[in-house]
């Protein structure tokens, strides 16, 4: 038993910095050809998507799945310039305000998979990369440039 607990605290002792976070890392598409209108419902899509494969019974998700949706989605408000409210009003309020209708879940749930699939043919991955704590520290900095930028120009963004 002694050594069942051992191997648990070292377990977690190695995976903290992880663990703290607690989300995964995956490798993310290039995004840049998305832009304007079509951005703007590819975003809507994604954060669609995302509502659904959270709140719909039979479209769950991967935890790498989630993250690829939700740090795509970031990462296209980003270069679109979104702030945090026309992220709010414009994309997440419509996309929890279509979970009222009743059809949302049959509508939009099969279009979830292929969504991801798309992300994964624009260079984004359904595996964790595989060294966390990098992609962690990698993950961080690209936001503290996020940051920084939105400082600079006097705003927020989605994303700080």
């Amino acid at each position: 038993m002694n050594r069942i607990l051992t191997a648990a605290v070292l377990c977690l002792g190695l995976t903290a910095p992880v663990l703290a976070d607690g989300k995964i890392y995956v490798q993310l598409p290039d995004l840049s050809s998305y832009e304007g209108e079509r951005g703007e419902e590819f975003l809507y899509q994604l954060v669609l998507g995302n509502v659904v494969a959270s709140n719909c019974v039979g479209y769950e998700i991967t935890e790498e799945e989630w993250s690829l949706m939700v740090d795509s989605a970031d990462l296209l408000t980003y270069e679109l310039g979104l702030s945090t409210d026309d992220y709010i009003d414009n994309f997440e309020t419509p996309a929890f305000a279509a979970l009222d209708q009743p059809d949302t879940c049959e509508t939009v749930g099969p279009a979830v998979q292929p969504l991801i699939d798309e992300l994964v043919n624009l260079g984004g991955s359904r595996e964790a990369l595989p060294d966390q704590d990098k992609a962690y520290e990698d993950y961080q900095a690209m936001r503290a440039v996020w940051d920084g930028e939105a400082a600079a120009a006097g705003g927020k963004t989605k994303v700080n």
